[in-house]
């Protein structure tokens, strides 16, 4: 996932200030230089939710393989529905009510992604599995 972003953002760079970068560049990544910059610009969106749609997707497959309380399965799905609204609330506010998509709402929703597109979330929930249970024991 970084890998793909920041090799879009440098073919974002070059087209935007009409100029080519000096540093090497993967050879798997030209076949996005024929794009024009709105197409990237505006597809990056669309990559953003695919890979929003894979991390939810391992992050649910590893919580369902490696815990066995069912409930933590059900949390991935709401935490990520979670996230991601706010993250598009806040994308929605920055854009009708501040007319720009630069300011901290664009951070904020950024941040949310960034911690969706990890294995933040599974890593948290496995490793919380011993205090639920702990609880319901109690």
């Amino acid at each position: 996932r970084e890998f793909f972003f920041v090799y879009i953002n440098v073919i974002l760079y070059e087209k935007y200030y009409h100029m080519t970068s000096e540093a090497p560049f993967p050879e798997i990544m030209n076949v996005f230089r024929v794009f024009s910059y709105d197409t990237l610009y505006y597809s990056k969106y669309v990559y953003t939710l695919l890979f929003l749609l894979l991390f939810l997707g391992a992050n649910y497959l590893a919580v369902k393989i490696f815990s066995s309380v069912t409930l933590l399965s059900k949390l991935v799905l709401y935490i990520y529905s979670l996230m991601f609204f706010i993250a598009l609330l806040s994308m929605l506010y920055g854009y009708f009510i501040n007319g720009r998509l630069q300011d901290d709402e664009y951070t904020l929703s950024r941040w949310l992604m960034g911690i969706a597109q990890s294995p933040i979330i599974c890593l948290i929930l496995i490793a919380s599995e011993k205090l639920y249970t702990k609880s319901t024991a109690l």
